[in-house]
C-alpha cells in the first residue's frame, strides 16, 4: 500500500534560484521517491492560506523548513500552531524539518529563540545520535550528517519527548514527541548545490568567517538517503501503532 504524505510547505526557493533547483516541494518530492515511487506527495501552500480541510485526508505530514521564525506574529503562523496541535491530537504521523522542528515545539509548548551567541548554523553539521528507535533500523549510526541553514533553535522540548540528536553547536537537533510526532534541524531534502547558492545569497547576514568555514564543510558527505529512508520508515510505524 503507498503512502500518501502532505507537505505543509512554510516558503518559497527564491525566484532566482527556483529555475535552477526547483521549490521545496519538487526537493521533497525527489527525497521521498528515492526511498518509494509509489509515495504521493500533496501539496498544502501554508503561505497561501492553503491547509488541509481533513486531516485524515494522508497518512503522514512533512513541514518544510522557512525563512521566518516559528515565533513570529503573522497569521498563517499562527493558523500553523493550530494546524500542529491538531495533528498531535489526531495522533497523525508528523515530521517537522527546521522551520518545522520549531513550529512542532513552539505549538506543543517548548520553546524556539535566535541563538544570537552561535550564530548562523550553516554548511554540514554532525549530530549525535542520543538514542537509538525502531525506525532508525537494525544499525542505528552514532551519528549522522545533514546540511542546515538556521538562525533559531529549539531550546525547550515540548513535554513528554525524547531527544535523538545533539551536538555542541545545536543541543536541541531532534526531538520525538509521543508515538506520531518527530523533528529535525537539519536538512535532508538540500543538495549540496542549493545549499552553496544559498549561502551565496546570504554572506552578508551570515558574515565572511561563518560563510568560508560553510563552503568548506559542503565537501562532506551527509545522509539524505538514511535520513529519508528514517522518515519513511517513521510515518509506517507510526501508522501500525495506531493498527
Amino acid at each position: 500500500m503507498s503512502l500518501r504524505i502532505g507537505l505543509l510547505q512554510c516558503d518559497h526557493v527564491a525566484d532566482n534560484l527556483v529555475d535552477t533547483h526547483g521549490d521545496y516541494q519538487d526537493m521533497f518530492s525527489d527525497l521521498l521517491h528515492t526511498q518509494d515511487q509509489n509515495i504521493e506527495v500533496a501539496i498544502y501552500d501554508l503561505t497561501a492560506d492553503s491547509f488541509p480541510i481533513d486531516l485524515h485526508a494522508c497518512d503522514g505530514y512533512i513541514i518544510t523548513g522557512s525563512q521566518f521564525s516559528a515565533y513570529d506574529d503573522i497569521p498563517w503562523i499562527h493558523k500553523a500552531k493550530k494546524l500542529v496541535a491538531d495533528l498531535y491530537q489526531a495522533e497523525i504521523p508528523t515530521i517537522g524539518i527546521c522551520f518545522g522542528h520549531q513550529l512542532m515545539a513552539e505549538a506543543l509548548g517548548g520553546k524556539v529563540k535566535k541563538a544570537e551567541d552561535k550564530g548562523w548554523g550553516v554548511g554540514v553539521h554532525d549530530w549525535e545520535v542520543k538514542s537509538e528507535s525502531e525506525w532508525m533500523g537494525e544499525n542505528a549510526p552514532a551519528n549522522f550528517s545533514l546540511r542546515a541553514s538556521h538562525q533559531d533553535q529549539v531550546i525547550e522540548m515540548p513535554a513528554d519527548s525524547k531527544l535523538y540528536a545533539s551536538s555542541d553547536f545545536c543541543p536541541i537537533a531532534g526531538f520525538q514527541t509521543g508515538k506520531h510526532f518527530l523533528s529535525m534541524q537539519g536538512h535532508p531534502e538540500f543538495s549540496r548545490e542549493y545549499s552553496n547558492a544559498l549561502i551565496d545569497k546570504r554572506v552578508d547576514r551570515i558574515g565572511d568567517k561563518v560563510v568560508s568555514s560553510a563552503k568548506k564543510s559542503l565537501k562532506n558527505q551527509v545522509d539524505n538517503d538514511n535520513v529519508g529512508a528514517w522518515m519513511v520508515a517513521f510515518i509506517k510505524q507510526a501508522q501500525k501503532s495506531d493498527a
